[in-house]
């Protein structure tokens, strides 16, 4: 893969007034849970409703919640966004192609790191600070990954849906679904796969102002799962549906309206408790003012923290990340911190194909803002 030049993409990293090491200052979100638990073991904690949380190491950090409801109401009142969700791709420039021409994304930032072996590249349709986004990660030499069982689907909201689908077929993409209303509902979709195999729900909603919808993932106990991302994750159920005909449950979850903020879609199909995760899906970041508190509240309510939070090696930038009870991870932090916790994956950890579990990253809001400035 060649080496970038310093202006790639009109969301291109701004360089500081002070040195910084090209390594730290370009980590991404989908390398960090890699290395973070092949460093540490995932960890759970739980405690009752008058339970004190255990400090973090950094004493000037310490965080005690007397009760959950202490716990409950600081969640909610956190600040907390879907920032971008981060897979492997085994040819970058190729799904690129795809999203841009079929798709309709743009690339906002492109970053290859030739000394760790790996590219990354964010994609969407808007500014990262106000948009959801897709972080591609490319790692030298790795042409394919198993995306597993667990994971579903992307949603892109458009205003044609049987447009688009002309397009990707036109394009040589995959169309598996042909548009139609939904099972059950009205609403017009389709689904079509990219070059890794990556399957995209294309919903019509006109004007929507979030295309990039969804991303659905399976779960193998719905009510367990809503829990979870309610209490520690401060997610409201923004609907359920059930449907006993095909034998399927779906749960939308988010931290605004679905017809305008990207969504976490839980499906629980019936009588199925575990799925594969492969090692191709990585993680969604999420922001937050936080991961000190973030992490706490995690582990009040079940949670596995694989990566205590604090600021990465060589840069400020605060993260932790966690797993829900399906393994799925996630990194919290300030927003900015779940940015740059992406891309941390150290080498051993691609020679294995990242094959560790998957999580959900919470970042620093605060240091987010500072990476894309």
């Amino acid at each position: 893969m060649r080496a970038l030049p310093a202006t790639a993409g009109r969301g291109a990293v701004a360089c500081a007034a002070a040195p910084v090491p090209r390594r730290s200052l370009l980590l991404s979100t989908a390398a960090a849970g890699a290395a973070l638990n092949a460093e540490q073991l995932p960890l759970r904690l739980t405690g009752g409703a008058a339970a004190k949380i255990r400090a973090p190491a950094d004493a000037a950090q310490a965080v005690t919640f007397t009760s959950t409801d202490d716990a409950l109401a600081w969640t909610n009142k956190d600040n907390r966004r879907l920032l971008h969700v981060v897979y492997r791709v085994g040819d970058l420039d190729k799904t690129i192609k795809f999203y841009t021409e079929c798709l309709g994304m743009k690339v906002l930032r492109k970053r290859d790191i030739p000394e760790e072996k790996y590219t990354n590249a964010f994609l969407g349709y808007g500014p990262e600070d106000s948009h959801f986004a897709i972080e591609l990660a490319y790692n030298y030499g790795v042409d394919k990954y198993d995306i597993g069982a667990g994971f579903g689907h992307f949603g892109i909201g458009v205003n044609d849906v049987a447009k688009t689908v002309e397009l990707v077929r036109a394009k040589g993409g995959k169309v598996t679904r042909e548009p139609g209303p939904v099972k059950g509902g009205k609403t017009v979709i389709a689904f079509v796969e990219d070059p890794d195999g990556y399957k995209f729900e294309i919903l019509e909603r006109p004007g929507t102002p979030e295309p990039l919808c969804q991303v659905m993932l399976r779960v193998g106990d719905l009510d367990r799962a809503i829990s979870f991302y309610e209490k520690a994750c401060g997610m409201e159920l923004l609907r359920k549906r059930d449907n006993p005909e095909y034998k399927y449950t779906v749960a939308m979850m988010g931290y605004g309206p679905e017809e305008k903020n990207a969504v976490l879609e839980l499906t629980y199909n019936y009588g199925v408790s575990e799925y594969t995760k492969g090692n191709a899906y990585a993680q969604i970041a999420i922001g937050t003012d936080d991961v000190y508190k973030t992490a706490e509240v995690v582990k009040l309510f079940g949670g596995q923290v694989v990566r205590e939070p604090g600021p990465l090696p060589g840069i400020s930038t605060k993260i932790t990340a966690i797993l829900d009870p399906d393994g799925w991870k996630s990194v919290p932090g300030s927003r900015l911190v779940l940015m740059c916790s992406s891309q941390i994956i150290c080498q051993s950890e691609r020679a294995k194909a990242v094959s560790s579990p998957i999580a959900q990253v919470f970042v620093d809001n605060i240091d987010f803002a500072k990476e894309l400035e």
